[in-house]
C-alpha cells in the first residue's frame, strides 16, 4: 500500500462537513420581582401578678410584612476577626529542650537529670529471677534505662518528667 497524503478511506458513509459556525439562539429574561420578607418578632410575653395566681398576658402577634423590589437584596456579612491563640507545649525527653517556663515566663533550655524509675527496678527485678544476680546493679549505672526531670534553670522549678516505663 502506497502512503500518500491522504488517510485511507473510510468505510461507512461519505461525512458532510459544513463550514457554518453554531449559532446560540437569543433568549430573553423579563426581570422578576424578588420577595423580600421582613420579620417582625413578637413582643416577649409579660407575666403579671396578682393575689396569689400568675396570669401570663400574651400580646397580639403580627405577621410577617412581605415587600416587592424590583432589585435583588445583597446583604454583606463580615465576620467578626478573633483571634485564638494555640499553646503547643513542646516534646520533652531525654535530651534538654528549649520552651518558656510556666513557672518564671522565661525563655529557657531545661537541665535535666537522671532519677530512678520503674525502668531500673523492673530490670533489676528481672535479671534477679533470672538467676544473674550480679548483673542486677547495672540498670542502676546506666542513664538511657532511667527517667529524666527537667528543671528550670531560672527557678530551679520542676517542669516535666519524662518516664522511660
Amino acid at each position: 500500500m502506497d502512503k500518500g497524503q491522504f488517510p485511507p478511506p473510510y468505510p461507512g458513509p461519505p461525512m458532510v462537513q459544513t463550514n457554518t459556525p453554531y449559532q446560540m439562539p437569543q433568549v430573553s429574561y423579563q426581570s422578576q420581582q424578588t420577595p423580600v420578607v421582613t420579620y417582625n418578632p413578637p413582643p416577649p410575653q409579660t407575666t403579671v401578678m396578682t393575689s396569689s395566681m400568675p396570669q401570663t398576658i400574651q400580646p397580639s402577634v403580627m405577621a410577617p410584612t412581605v415587600v416587592y423590589n424590583q432589585q435583588p437584596v445583597t446583604q454583606t456579612v463580615q465576620p467578626t476577626p478573633s483571634q485564638v491563640t494555640v499553646v503547643i507545649p513542646p516534646r520533652l525527653s531525654e535530651v534538654p529542650g528549649q520552651m518558656k517556663c510556666p513557672y518564671c515566663q522565661q525563655q529557657i533550655v531545661t537541665e535535666t537529670t537522671y532519677i530512678n524509675g520503674t525502668m531500673v527496678w523492673v530490670i533489676c527485678g528481672s535479671l534477679g529471677i533470672l538467676g544473674i544476680w550480679p548483673c542486677c546493679l547495672i540498670p542502676f549505672c546506666v542513664n538511657s534505662c532511667k527517667n529524666v526531670e527537667h528543671h528550670c534553670p531560672n527557678c530551679k522549678s520542676l517542669i516535666h518528667v519524662h518516664k522511660r516505663m
